[in-house]
C-alpha cells in the first residue's frame, strides 16, 4: 500500500511538472538576418582592393582617363559599369573627334593653297615655256606638298607606336589582375592560360609593330613621295606590295591569335568545371561537421569574385577603346581631309598632286587598319575570357 501511494505521488508530480512546462514555455522567434547583403558588398570591396584592380585606372594614359571621365567612370568597380550609356558614349566620341579636327583643317588650307597656286602658275605659263621649266614647276609643287604632309604622316606613325605601347603597358598590369580574379572564381586553368597567352601577345605585338610594321610604313611614305617627283621612276607597284604585305600580316596574326585563344578557352573551361565540382564535393563530404557551411562559403566567394571579374572586364574593354580612340579619330579625320584635297586636285586637273594625296591617304588607311586590328584583338581576347569563362 505504501508503494502504491509513493508511485501515485511520483506520477502526480510528473503530471504537475508537464502542465507547468506547457503553460510556461517561451517561444523563440528567429529574426531575419540581412547582414549577408552588406557582407557580400564588403567581400567584393576587399577582393577589389586585394587584387590590385584599384590601381588599374592609374595605368591608363591621360587621354584614356579623360574619355572614361566623360563616361562617368572613375575606377574599375563593377558599379561603375552601370554608368555606361549610349548617350554618354556618343557624346565622348564626338568630343574626341572635335579635338582631332583643328590641325587637319589648318593643313587642308595649305593643301588647297598649294593646289590653287600650282594651277595659277600653270595657266600663266606662256606657250614657249621650256619643258624644263614646266618640270621644275611640277617638282616644286610636289616638294611643297610633301613638306606639308610628311610631318603629319610621320606624326601619325609615331602616334601608332605610342598608342600600342600605352595599351601594352596597361595590359601588362591588367592581365595579372584579371587572371587572379579568374583563378579566384574557381577557374585556375583558364586564368593561367589567359595570363601566359596575353603576356606573350603584348610583348610580341609591341615588338612586331616597332621593328617590322613601323619601318614598312616609313618605306611606304617615302615611296609615295618618290613616285610623284618624276615620271621616269614609278614605284607604285612597290607601294601596293608593301601595303598588301602589312594587311596580310595583320589578317594572319589576328586569325591565328583569335582561333588559338578560343580553342584554349573552351578546353580550359571544361577542366575548370570538373575541378570546381571536385573541390565543392571534397569540402562538403570530407570536412566533418562544418563541411556544408564551408562549401556554401566557398561558393559565395566564387560568386563575388565572378561579379568583380565581369565588372573589371567590361570597364577594361571600355579602357582599351579609350586608349585607341584618339589615334583612330586622327587617322579618320586625316583621311577625310586628304579626300577633300584629292577632290580639289581633280577639279583643277592636277593629276600628279592628286596621285600624291591618294598615296598618303593609303598610308594613313594602313595606319588606321593597324590600330583597329590591335584594338579589336585586345577587346576580343578580353571578351572571350569573360564570355567563355561564364
Amino acid at each position: 500500500m505504501k508503494r502504491i501511494v509513493h508511485l501515485l505521488k511520483i506520477f502526480s508530480s510528473l503530471i504537475i511538472a508537464c502542465v507547468l512546462i506547457a503553460f510556461s514555455r517561451v517561444y523563440a522567434f528567429g529574426e531575419e538576418d540581412y547582414s549577408y547583403i552588406s557582407d557580400t558588398d564588403k567581400l567584393i570591396e576587399n577582393l577589389y582592393s586585394e587584387s590590385g584592380a584599384d590601381e588599374l585606372i592609374f595605368a591608363l594614359p591621360d587621354s584614356a582617363r579623360g574619355f572614361l571621365d566623360r563616361l562617368y567612370i572613375s575606377d574599375f568597380k563593377p558599379d561603375s559599369a552601370d554608368n555606361l550609356s549610349a548617350e554618354n558614349v556618343i557624346s565622348a566620341i564626338g568630343y574626341v573627334f572635335r579635338e582631332s579636327i583643328f590641325e587637319p583643317v589648318k593643313i587642308l588650307v595649305c593643301i588647297i593653297g598649294i593646289i590653287i597656286l600650282t594651277a595659277l602658275f600653270d595657266t600663266l605659263k606662256s606657250s614657249d615655256m621650256s619643258a624644263g621649266l614646266e618640270q621644275t614647276l611640277s617638282f616644286v609643287s610636289v616638294l611643297c606638298m610633301s613638306a606639308v604632309l610628311s610631318p603629319a604622316v610621320l606624326s601619325l606613325i609615331g602616334n601608332l607606336t605610342d598608342t600600342i605601347k600605352a595599351c601594352s603597358d596597361f595590359m601588362m598590369i591588367y592581365v595579372p589582375v584579371i587572371s587572379l580574379l579568374i583563378i579566384s572564381s574557381g577557374k585556375p586553368v583558364s586564368g593561367s592560360m589567359f595570363y601566359s597567352t596575353m603576356i606573350y601577345m603584348c610583348s610580341m605585338v609591341l615588338r612586331v609593330v616597332s621593328e617590322i610594321i613601323v619601318p614598312f610604313l616609313r618605306c611606304i611614305s617615302s615611296v609615295a613621295v618618290i613616285t610623284n617627283i618624276t615620271d621616269k621612276v614609278s614605284l607604285s607597284g612597290v607601294n601596293d606590295m608593301l601595303r598588301k604585305a602589312v594587311r596580310i600580316l595583320l589578317t594572319f596574326c589576328m586569325s591565328v591569335f583569335t582561333a588559338f585563344l578560343t580553342m584554349r578557352s573552351v578546353i580550359s573551361v571544361s577542366q575548370d568545371s570538373l575541378s570546381n565540382r571536385a573541390i565543392k564535393f571534397a569540402i562538403s563530404n570530407f570536412v566533418p561537421l562544418v563541411g556544408g557551411a564551408l562549401s556554401d562559403a566557398y561558393q559565395t566567394v566564387v560568386s563575388c569574385t565572378a561579379v568583380l571579374r565581369s565588372g573589371v572586364g567590361v570597364i577594361a574593354i571600355a579602357a582599351i577603346f579609350a586608349v585607341f580612340l584618339p589615334a583612330v579619330a586622327k587617322c579618320l579625320v586625316w583621311q577625310f581631309t586628304l579626300m577633300i584635297g584629292t577632290a580639289v586636285c581633280d577639279v583643277f586637273s592636277n593629276g600628279r598632286l592628286s596621285s600624291m594625296l591618294s598615296s598618303f591617304s593609303s598610308v594613313i588607311s594602313v595606319i588606321c587598319s593597324i590600330l583597329l586590328s590591335m584594338m579589336v584583338m585586345y577587346i576580343i581576347s578580353t571578351a572571350i575570357i569573360l564570355i567563355v569563362g561564364g
